[in-house]
């Protein structure tokens, strides 16, 4: 059995770094190896930013995969890619941990432009790649006009059905709230409607991948490890 952790995108992944590390060594205590790996043209990969795409992402995990089991642990945008990855005639994924999946692709490229313009407002700076026609920054990443496209067009409900039976798929939620959200519900119940197995944990924790983390998110860590046995 393989466990690979997907990190997130943007200034996420540098926010949610200290959570993957005390997840791994959580997977360590228990005798088992997470693996975590940058995609490529991200963190220390080779490649640049400016290449990444949606089917490119997905291939650096069907490559870690390799055609064995395993389980995916995936945090925001890599929790997308990683329920894409479950979506395919070859996967052999057993289990499925979603942290704060991203569902709706528009929204979330909604997001992104909205703190990349404050950023602008309170810097006074414009975009660098402003110019470049088929790219433009998003939080300091040149970001390709085609992957932008690709992220608006990410629909999760519309794929659920695509799950390959036998994978257990579990969405954390973290929130003050123990009201679940609206679109992992609806997500939640696709799924089950296609007989895939799926559980929702809310967890009521800081943000880890907005902020960089300071508390303790043992009963998360603890929680994935237990799913993945």
């Amino acid at each position: 059995m393989r466990y690979v952790y997907c990190h997130p995108l943007f200034d996420e992944r540098k926010c949610a770094h200290r959570f993957s590390y005390e997840l791994a060594k959580t997977f360590e205590r228990n005798n088992l190896q997470l693996e975590r790996f940058d995609y490529r043209g991200t963190g220390e990969a080779d490649g640049q930013f400016c290449d990444v795409t949606k089917d490119r992402l997905q291939a650096d995990i069907q490559a870690i995969i390799n055609s064995d089991q395993a389980c995916l642990v995936g945090t925001r945008f890599g929790a997308t890619v990683a329920f894409d990855c479950c979506c395919l005639s070859e996967s052999a994924v057993q289990t499925l941990v979603l942290i704060e999946p991203i569902v709706n692709g528009q929204g979330y490229a909604e997001y992104l432009f909205r703190k990349q313009h404050l950023k602008n407002m309170m810097t006074g700076n414009q975009s660098e790649f402003a110019e470049e026609d088929a790219f433009c920054n998003l939080e300091g990443y040149k970001t390709s006009n085609l992957f932008i496209e690709q992220i608006k067009q990410i629909q999760l409900v519309e794929t659920a059905e695509k799950i390959q039976s036998g994978t257990i798929v579990y969405i954390i939620q973290t929130s003050a709230s123990s009201k679940i959200k609206s679109e992992y519900a609806l997500l939640a119940d696709y799924l089950k409607k296609s007989g895939i197995q799926t559980f929702i944990e809310i967890f009521n924790l800081p943000v880890f991948w907005e902020r960089i983390p300071d508390g303790d998110y043992s009963v998360v860590t603890k929680k994935i490890v237990e799913w993945c046995r």
